[in-house]
């Protein structure tokens, strides 16, 4: 017993739970900016530089001034600047032309992935658990995609797909690095480098828009206040609680959450084939989270809360 003491997994829950939440409403907010005339460099330059201002405060405030291997700066930065820049612009661009409930779905694939590419690369051993996983995930796609590619964008499933992939090899590198660095210098350098890369896109393309309402630039503020700085520190702080492997499975719940946002706010509809697809990937991926051998595995939502 802890004579009295509250139990730290239940708030270690109650975070996971909240980190979630965050995460979720990323493509709902993002759907409602792109409609007020916001453009992706804008909403991701804004979003990264809030970040990364934040987390270098709080870095050097607990740790200090990273003190890292020049060959670890570079990957950081090539994770945040490439990797990561390229995710989130995927991600976001795909509700530019699909629900936002389907791109959740589909982006959801990574854990599958990850496991694919981790096996493949001989940093996991195949399992049951794994083999069951890819099955139950590769179906639910199947049934995701399979009743709805007549009537939604090729372009926008393509753009979630290719998030979910370069997600997942993200994971893989990052599970390495983090190996060698805290969670919170990771997240300060990938926060960084990707605000410079948006910086850099806007100013060689024209793209960044300045001249928005002040309801679009709110829910700017919403995906980087609520759906990233908010949902990282508490991913973290519950993990300390919970661990990587019940943390990761609470954040199955994610893109469950996205298509209730969706139908609520966005008067988004999935047919009970699409629903049914939607939890056989979840399934899948908590099949793999539970395998054995999870060396990498526990880690990817390390990454995803990035």
């Amino acid at each position: 017993m802890n004579n009295g003491q509250k139990d730290p997994r239940g708030l270690g829950v109650l975070l996971i739970l909240i980190s979630t939440l965050g995460f979720s409403i990323y493509p709902i907010l993002g759907k409602y900016v792109f409609t007020g005339g916001a453009g992706l460099s804008t909403v991701l330059f804004v979003r990264f530089t809030i970040t990364a201002l934040f987390f270098w405060i709080i870095t050097i405030w607990r740790e200090g001034f990273p003190r890292l291997p020049l060959k670890i700066w570079f990957i950081l930065w090539g994770m945040g600047g490439i990797g990561y820049s390229l995710m989130a612009g995927l991600y976001l661009t795909s509700v530019r032309y699909i629900p936002a409930s389907l791109a959740a779905l589909l982006l959801y694939a990574f854990p599958i992935i990850v496991t694919v590419i981790a096996v493949l690369t001989n940093q996991e051993n195949f399992s049951r658990f794994k083999f069951f996983g890819l099955l139950l995930s590769s179906f639910g796609l199947v049934l995701v995609l399979g009743v709805a590619m007549k009537d939604t964008n090729s372009l926008g499933v393509a753009l979630a797909l290719g998030s979910a992939f370069v997600y997942a090899t993200y994971i893989i590198i990052g599970n390495q690095v983090l190996q060698t660095t805290t969670p919170l210098v990771t997240i300060t350098l990938i926060s960084t480098s990707a605000a410079l890369t948006y910086g850099i896109i806007g100013l060689t393309m024209s793209g960044t828009t300045w001249n928005l309402a002040w309801n679009t630039w709110l829910g700017i503020g919403g995906i980087a206040f609520f759906s990233t700085i908010i949902a990282m520190l508490t991913f973290f702080y519950g993990m300390k609680r919970i661990g990587a492997t019940s943390a990761s499975i609470i954040s199955t719940l994610e893109p469950v959450m996205t298509v209730i946002f969706a139908v609520i706010f966005l008067d988004e509809h999935l047919t009970l084939l699409q629903v049914a697809g939607g939890i056989f990937v979840v399934i899948g991926g908590i099949l793999a989270v539970l395998s054995p051998a999870r060396n990498v595995i526990q880690e990817e939502n390390e990454g995803a809360t990035l």
